[in-house]
């Protein structure tokens, strides 16, 4: 019985070595964290009010300014969209079309495909589902939707 014992002792601090082992290496980016975030705050409490006072009117200066929209989520989107099985989208958006009568209106969120506008014919190209804007051309907002070009 106490040779039992023994070997489950062995066995726990085995068992305890290896669990540190293995916690070390996740606790230490939370130790650089916290001993970075310790250096802000020391750095924080070093600046003056002035200091302070510009530092957050830059900062809000600069949350104010526009910033220029991505180009990045259109092009996954584009690209996305040439990998896509064209037949299974136009499936699932003959059922839009169905409950629409083939007409759409602008301010609809739609499906990809393309989108003629009734008054001018200017087309709209989506290749992601979004909100149908007004048309470019001439400013009309009643669409036909045509299938998509395999």
């Amino acid at each position: 019985m106490s040779d039992l014992l023994h070997k489950y002792r062995q066995w726990l601090q085995q068992l305890e070595l290896s669990l540190q082992s293995q916690l070390d290496p996740a606790i230490k980016p939370v130790v650089e964290v916290a001993d970075m975030l310790a250096a802000y705050l020391k750095a924080g409490r070093d600046l003056t009010a002035y200091e302070t006072q510009l530092f957050i009117e830059t900062f809000f200066r600069q949350q104010q300014q526009p910033q220029p929209p991505s180009i990045w989520p259109e092009t996954l989107w584009q690209m996305l969209a040439q990998v896509t099985d064209k037949t299974q989208v136009e499936w699932q958006e003959l059922e839009q079309d169905l409950s629409h009568q083939g007409l759409y209106l602008q301010g609809e969120t739609v499906g990809m495909g393309l989108y003629v506008c009734r008054i001018c014919g200017e087309t709209l190209h989506y290749n992601h589902p979004a909100e149908l804007l007004p048309c470019p051309a001439c400013g009309g907002g009643h669409f036909v939707r045509r299938g998509l070009p395999v």
